[in-house]
């Protein structure tokens, strides 16, 4: 009889303190979504897509870089796939010739966009760091 009343007691300080958690996190999140429109709007909207802009062009810097780093991973991958594909048969060679040309690509990237650049007349502008 004495454990069945510590069960319920337990059951219910457990949805007790489930509950207080949920509430807590409710208002800290309400606490910050009514705090973070306050301490971002110091601009106009000309100011704000300025600020998208400069994200966008960082943000394209950077995805430059990745693609990069992630063609040398690719180009290396495919030269250590080839020295594994005598042993496993399920590499094949048309599999390791695509990972060495896309990871080529990859690397190759912004010098494509900048000569596309010169070619069309445009300005050249640095885009990969």
């Amino acid at each position: 009889m004495l454990t069945r009343f510590y069960c319920v007691a337990f059951a219910r300080a457990l949805m007790l303190s489930e509950s207080l958690r949920r509430l807590i996190l409710r208002g800290l999140c309400a606490y910050a979504a009514l705090l973070s429109p306050l301490a971002l709007a110091d601009d106009d909207l000309a100011g704000m897509a300025d600020s998208v802009s400069q994200g966008a062009t960082s943000g394209t810097k950077s995805a430059l870089n990745i693609a990069q780093f992630i063609g040398v991973l690719g180009v290396i991958g495919s030269i250590i796939a080839l020295k594994s594909m005598k042993n496993n048969p399920q590499v094949k060679p048309w599999h390791i010739g695509l990972a060495f040309v896309g990871g080529l690509i990859l690397i190759v990237i912004p010098q494509i966009i900048k000569k596309g650049q010169t070619q069309m007349g445009m300005t050249a502008v640095s885009v990969g760091g």
